[in-house]
């Protein structure tokens, strides 16, 4: 049962534009080291990828609602599934609030069409 849902579209272009003035800096204050290496796998579509992994993290925030008070972007991570699907995992103050919303699992897709990037998270 779905106890809360969020998402969130992201604009390519706009993620890039940061990766041009700040690439380690924004890199390393948002994104988990196994994050950036996914993005880097992306080649010449890094600032795609980082612009689904940063939809996902901002969809996250927004399906824990007022229980996300504190939550970083550090706090959440998406990683490969073994079937090479996204799924997240919640570390720190993410996962206390997914305590406090009473959720035990929370779902991920990702999307992206020219220079968009869209995640849709349920938590159930």
């Amino acid at each position: 049962m779905a106890l809360a849902v969020g998402t969130d579209l992201v604009s390519v272009a706009r993620i890039a534009a940061v990766l041009r003035r700040h690439p380690e800096r924004f890199q390393r204050r948002c994104f988990r080291s196994g994050e950036q290496t996914l993005a880097r796998r992306g080649g010449s579509r890094q600032a795609a990828a980082l612009a689904a992994l940063w939809a996902a993290k901002e969809a996250v925030l927004k399906a824990l609602g007022s229980a996300n008070t504190g939550v970083g972007m550090l706090d959440i991570e998406v990683v490969g599934g073994t079937t090479g699907s996204p799924s997240l995992q919640l570390h720190g103050a993410a996962a206390a609030a997914l305590s406090v919303v009473g959720g035990k699992r929370i779902r991920l897709t990702l999307g992206d069409a020219g220079d968009s990037a869209v995640a849709l998270v349920i938590i159930e």
